[in-house]
């Protein structure tokens, strides 16, 4: 009697050619053509990935894998051109604050907007280069206050998220839904506000925090994606 050492799911003859489970327990797609993967948009995604499951996106157009939890692009080898090396200027320094940003990559990939680490992107003030750790470091929605990048609750953008710096206001509460008027406290802008606000916050997201503050007039710029 022959032992079967192998399934294979070619359902016209069990030694043609098909996807196979052998007895070492691998999986065998024994063609010369291609295989189509499972496909659809970012929203079709199975609500619990594990690590191994692949798929494309069709919303981003690239293959993804889940790895560590998270779905992550399959990269290529030739230069990502999308949206390839931006440079972002983050304004000019004014001996006092220490803050700039949101940092933004422009990456279509919502996830990679933001540097991975701080050693991820080039820094420069004017022409200088700045190294992390000594120079800067990258901290996501600080809170502080007077560090920069703060905008008055009259000039707040319909829509975007907010993160409180200033106490003892009410702005945010009475003219924006914001759970309280803590810092430290997220809240998306539910409207202008008014000219007579007075609360402060700064949008969410990830900043460079300098070790010292900028010189006056002193240009910070930012070179994203070399990690991508």
């Amino acid at each position: 009697m022959r032992l079967l050492k192998a399934q294979n799911t070619n359902l016209r003859n069990i030694y043609g050619k098909g996807v196979k489970y052998d007895i070492n327990g691998q999986v065998i797609m024994d063609t010369t053509n291609v295989m189509l993967v499972p496909k659809g948009t970012s929203a079709e995604f199975i609500s619990t990935p594990v690590d191994g499951h692949m798929r494309y996106n069709t919303d981003l157009n690239e293959l993804e894998i889940v790895s560590e939890g998270e779905w992550r692009s399959v990269r290529y080898k030739e230069p990502n051109n999308d949206p390839g090396i931006v440079q972002q200027n983050l304004g000019n320094g004014d001996a006092t604050i220490t803050l700039f940003g949101p940092l933004d990559s422009q990456d279509p990939n919502t996830t990679y907007t933001a540097p991975a680490a701080a050693q991820n992107v080039l820094v420069f003030v004017e022409n200088v280069f700045q190294v992390s750790t000594t120079n800067y470091t990258l901290v996501q929605n600080p809170s502080s206050t007077g560090t920069g990048q703060e905008v008055e609750s009259g000039n707040f953008v319909i829509g975007e998220e907010y993160i409180i710096t200033a106490t003892g206001v009410t702005d945010y509460v009475s003219e924006h839904g914001a759970a309280d008027n803590n810092p430290g406290t997220t809240f998306t802008a539910a409207s202008a506000g008014t000219a007579d606000a007075t609360g402060l916050a700064r949008l969410t997201g990830y900043y460079l925090e300098f070790t010292s503050a900028v010189d006056l007039n002193k240009p910070v710029t930012v070179l994203h994606n070399f990690d991508k």
